[in-house]
């Protein structure tokens, strides 16, 4: 039997984390053989006082280091211990740097090899939102008792380089060889760990193709069967779930719309369970049926709670589709792979995608860990839609993989983005299918993105050589000229566009009459209509437009005519009053048109400190990036803890951390209103910082205002409206959940347009209208 080596697992706790600082306690972990067969503890006696902070951290007072012995007294028994071990901490440089230079201090030269079990975690645990001993413990049950103590921390890393032992283990022996490549840009001598496995590796599960330097999972084959009955409650009977009478009402009106050629637009309200009700509809009517939702946070829950539950009762199939960009690129990655040279963090990135890759089922690279990786890395593999037969993972790939799939789904979930994006290119997927586009309102925005052309001017302006002529020069200090200016002068541009060769300028500009605006340094255009949705539907295909709030006036269904259509259905299923969410407006909430942004971020931090106090998870819904910023800030500041999305692509996993602590808070704009249900939390406090006007100069707003008489009231208020009771809905996904709702934003109680979206609102939910500070006691009785 081979021998592994001998590991000590180290943890020091400190005076503090600079480099004067002194050892407080020591705790030592000794691993071997894949066993923890030894633990040692000791404080020491740093000789001085120790500060509050420290105190507080872990529990170790000045009095208990006063009488713990000297280092000197302990130093020959943890040489002892350390004598032929592999030195591995979590931070390996803080503790064996400490460590050293206190064995120098007393004349004892420590040389030990230094494993990091941080760096390790990356690579092999590949798609962990955090790396800390202390998330890693809960995420991978790691005995942690009492955090910041030595002795438990150092086993806690033991037990966390146990797992990452058995992880090399299970890994194919060319995954592993490969990775052993690329490890030698790991801190210190830590790819000794990596190096042991690879000796003592074995057979593995044969549940991998192995191609090259790659592993992956082998494609999952299910037959898709559609047991679903044409009897509706038959089917909820089935799920352990009893129809209610909004609920059955919808169905039955799928029922009756589906033998229409014509669009149906319905709207319903939330928390009736329409998704099932239009599923089991369809299916039960033996349809194919292609759904899509507002965003991939949407897309991802589908797939999660209900996908698993159609498969298991009834066999059905589903499929999530993304854009092509969404998944990696084996081909690209190989060619990445050529190379072991290419800094740190760079290399752990390649590591840990190997690893990610023998896990993954779909390829989708929004499963990657974004710690310490740069979005540079996977743009460099991210999928370009092209696929040859002669290349070497032709077979691997897994959009190829994805696309077969499709063809055996009886569900195929898509989002709105890519609706817009692939509905006229792949008029072959939406045959034979029926279209259901939930909640229908989001495709406004979504469309208009799809329909807007745009530049990145400093692309464009760099590409001016800097020899250029003087009036090459002249030209360039023109053209940024008047792309500064708020009224621009487009036919000025465009000529200056022109003489500089900037093709990429002169392509946006290409129409006289389209809107053009720069915002953010990019130049964009977008003609003065609107895309006409309806004209991209295949003819034959029956399509569904479902939505909570489609209404936007009284006296004709606005909503269908602006996404082009003429012949369609429009049918409303009244809401009730939802009693288990109340809504409180603050009528004494400060005036915003007055205030800075800073004293309201302030203002805005101490309310949400007073909702804290009942200690129910909070989510926080801003309408602007600056005010989120510096309302987390203030909290932060505060040393209130809170999760807000840096990158657009974070809202799903900030929705993830969420809902794994029962009293986070969550500060959310844009991708929260729009795309994030809440259907976790069985109570739950909303608050909204202002209600959600579109700004006058919004692209969406100027195209509107040619079509309404008034803009503000005939389109800006009754859109705000909606957003305000989707944003209700987001928190109140079943019936059996309790959400409040604040409304810190004193206009909805005073304004003239006020009325208008009070009178819309009221219809399904409680308002109450009430001083901040007896909002909170209404809020404790209610949940």
């Amino acid at each position: 039997m081979t021998v592994m080596m001998k590991y000590a697992v180290v943890d020091l706790e400190a005076t503090s984390a600079s480099h004067t600082s002194k050892i407080i306690q020591i705790g030592i972990v000794i691993v071997q053989d894949g066993q923890i067969i030894k633990t040692y503890q000791t404080d020491v006696n740093p000789h001085e006082a120790l500060d509050s902070h420290i105190t507080a951290l872990t529990g170790i007072t000045t009095a208990q280091v006063a009488a713990a012995p000297d280092f000197e007294q302990i130093m020959s028994e943890v040489a002892e211990l350390l004598a032929g071990c592999i030195f591995v901490a979590h931070n390996v440089k803080f503790d064996y740097n400490l460590l050293m230079r206190t064995f120098a201090e007393h004349g004892v030269k420590l040389e030990l090899p230094r494993v990091d079990t941080i760096e390790l975690a990356r690579i092999f645990f590949p798609t962990l939102n955090k790396y800390g001993l202390g998330s890693l413990s809960r995420v991978l049950d790691l005995v942690l008792e009492r955090a910041h103590e030595a002795v438990s921390d150092a086993y806690a890393t033991a037990e966390l380089l146990i797992k990452l032992q058995k992880k090399m283990a299970e890994l194919p022996k060319n995954v592993l060889t490969e990775i052993a490549r690329h490890a030698d840009s790991l801190i210190y001598e830590t790819k000794i760990v990596i190096s042991e496995q690879l000796a003592l590796l074995g057979p593995i599960k044969d549940d991998l193709v192995k191609v090259d330097q790659i592993a992956t999972l082998k494609p999952y084959v299910s037959k898709n069967k559609n047991l679903v009955s044409e009897q509706f409650k038959e089917n909820l009977a089935l799920l352990d779930l009893d129809a209610r009478p909004k609920q059955q009402a919808f169905a039955d009106l799928v029922s009756q719309r589906l033998g229409d050629t014509s669009a149906s637009f319905i709207e319903a309200p939330t928390g009736i369970g329409k998704t099932y009700a239009y599923l089991l509809t369809l299916l039960g009517q033996g349809k194919k049926v292609i759904v899509s939702v507002p965003t991939k946070v949407l897309q991802e829950q589908m797939m999660q709670d209900l996908a698993p539950i159609f498969k298991d009762n009834f066999g059905v199939n589903f499929v999530k589709l993304l854009g092509t960009q969404n998944y990696i690129s084996l081909e690209k990655f190989r060619q990445l792979l050529e190379s072991c040279q290419d800094g740190k963090n760079y290399e752990i990135f390649k590591m840990k995608v190997l690893v990610w890759l023998t896990e993954t089922k779909t390829g989708e690279l929004d499963e990657l860990s974004l710690t310490m990786t740069s979005p540079y890395y996977l743009d460099g593999i991210r999928h370009s839609g092209q696929v040859y037969n002669g290349q070497l993972h032709a077979e691997q790939d897994f959009w190829q993989l994805t696309q077969q799939r499709v063809k055996d789904a009886q569900v195929i979930v898509m989002n709105h983005a890519y609706l817009a994006e692939r509905i006229m290119d792949q008029t072959e997927l939406f045959e034979d299918k029926v279209l259901v586009v939930d909640e229908a309102q989001q495709l406004f925005s979504v469309l208009e993105q799809a329909h807007q052309k745009s530049v990145k001017l400093v692309d464009e302006l760099v590409k001016v050589e800097t020899h250029a002529s003087h009036l090459h020069k002249r030209l360039v200090e023109s053209l940024t000229y008047q792309l500064s200016r708020r009224q621009l002068d487009i036919e000025k541009i465009r000529i200056d566009a022109k003489e500089l060769g900037l093709s990429a300028i002169s392509d946006v500009l290409v129409n006289p009459d389209d809107f053009v605006w720069v915002q953010n340094h990019v130049l964009k255009s977008s003609p003065k209509d609107f895309l006409n949705f309806a004209a991209m539907i295949p003819k034959e295909t029956k399509t569904f437009l479902i939505g909570a709030t489609l209404v936007m006036s009284k006296k004709r269904a606005v909503f269908p005519e602006l996404l082009g259509f003429t012949d369609y259905t429009f049918d409303v299923i009244p809401a009730e009053k939802q009693d288990n969410q109340k809504v409180f407006v603050a009528s004494d909430s400060p005036d915003l048109t007055t205030i800075s942004a800073q004293a309201y971020a302030e203002y805005l931090s101490q309310e949400i400190q007073r909702f804290k106090k009942i200690g129910k998870p909070i989510v926080v819904l801003f309408t602007s990036h600056e005010s989120l910023s510096l309302t987390a800030q203030a909290l932060e500041l505060a040393d209130i803890a809170v999760l807000k999305a840096e990158n657009p692509g974070d809202a799903s996993r900030v929705k993830k951390k969420f809902d794994e602590h029962p009293d986070a808070i969550l500060l959310g704009s844009k991708k929260f209103w729009e795309g994030v249900d809440f259907d976790k939390q069985s109570e739950l406090i909303l608050i909204i910082t202002r209600l959600p006007f579109s700004v006058p100069d919004d692209i969406l707003i100027r195209k509107y205002a040619k079509r309404f008489k008034n803009a503000f009231y005939d389109f800006s208020v009754p859109l705000a409206t909606l957003q305000l009771a989707q944003a209700f809905g987001r928190v109140n996904r079943r019936h059996d959940q309790k959400s409040a709702v604040v409304i810190l934003d004193k206009r909805l109680a005073g304004k003239t347009y006020a009325k208008q979206m009070v009178k819309k609102l009221s219809k399904g939910n409680h308002l109450i209208f009430s001083k901040i500070d007896q909002i909170s006691s209404q809020i404790q009785k209610f949940l």
